[in-house]
């Protein structure tokens, strides 16, 4: 008998019904392909949409996912789109354990994971949980094979890079039993919450892992203090964030614009446009932070300038 708990900040304990799992789950009708270069998303787009009765293949969903052929990056966001086309609803959350993987498969969900792709390695990657057993996951990993076992301990190093982050999908119908099973982390403010709470007591346990203060910091940022956010995102910058870190997440770009530090923005997004320069995410950065800080400028001289009119710079990407 397992029970997942979750904190909900000023609201005390809450906790979902208990419920039974089995020892053992393998999910059927799982489609694998070996991806070509850069094609983890696509190749995920494929497995999820097989699994739940409809025939794409790699190529046509790198097709629609991608901005150009070799295209190196393809968010969350855009595979949640790409999978709405074919009428699945999807969930992005963060700060996902071992039990709510258990649970989730289980009751008959695929679970996508962002993860680092190995130890040492800076790649993110994109992962399909369909099977437990004992102590292992089983996984669809579109580079090393449609069976990978991980360990629950090596899943989690993995999964830190990218703060827990997970992705759940399912047919319309089914919304209500993804609710159930994600319980207070189904509300998106909610899970910022718990985000922040877990990212917490990472920093206090490891001070100086960068990704740990990156999550505290995107978690502060989504909750609304850009200023903290910018503070936690440097802290993050100046411990080691790789170059190819800001291909993957440009959540410090969005708080130090926020909090007036344009010229931070643009000189990390100009060093990683050198590494990346056909990188849409990387080139709306400065772009917007240039827009902020001539808006700002302009609000000023005219005495109109306020933190909530500069905020609404960012809805318009």
């Amino acid at each position: 008998m397992t029970r997942r708990w979750w904190l909900i900040l000023g609201a005390g304990w809450s906790w979902s019904v208990a419920s039974a799992q089995p020892a053992s789950v393998t999910l059927k009708n799982i489609r694998h392909d070996f991806q070509a270069l850069n094609n983890c998303a696509p190749v995920t787009a494929m497995t999820l949409l097989g699994y739940y009765g409809a025939s794409v293949t790699q190529a046509q969903a790198a097709a629609v996912m991608k901005d150009y052929p070799g295209d190196p990056q393809v968010t969350s966001l855009e595979l949640a789109s790409y999978l709405g086309r074919a009428g699945l609803q999807s969930v992005i959350r963060y700060a996902g354990d071992a039990e709510l993987l258990r649970s989730l498969v289980a009751a008959g969900f695929p679970v996508v994971l962002q993860q680092r792709l190995q130890r040492g390695s800076n790649v993110a990657h994109f992962r399909t949980v369909y099977g437990y057993s004992a102590g292992q996951f089983l996984i669809s990993d579109p580079l090393l094979g449609p069976s990978l076992r991980l360990s629950a301990q090596r899943l989690a190093e993995l999964w830190a890079y990218y703060n827990g982050e997970y992705l759940v999908a399912f047919p319309p119908a089914r919304a209500g039993e993804v609710q159930r099973l994600l319980g207070s982390d189904y509300s998106a403010a909610a899970n910022w919450q718990h985000l922040r709470a877990h990212g917490e007591q990472d920093v206090k346990a490891r001070p100086r892992d960068p990704y740990a203060w990156w999550g505290l910091a995107k978690a502060t940022l989504r909750l609304g203090n850009a200023a903290l956010a910018s503070d936690y995102f440097e802290r993050a910058v100046n411990l080691g964030v790789p170059t190819m870190y800001y291909l993957y997440r440009q959540e410090a770009f969005e708080a130090w614009t926020q909090a007036g530090r344009h010229s931070r923005t643009l000189s990390v997004t100009q060093r990683a446009l050198q590494a990346f320069p056909r990188s849409k995410e990387l080139h709306s950065a400065p772009w917007l932070a240039q827009r902020w800080d001539n808006q700002a400028a302009e609000d000023r001289s005219s005495g109109a300038w306020s933190p909530v009119s500069a905020r609404a710079l960012l809805v318009v990407r």
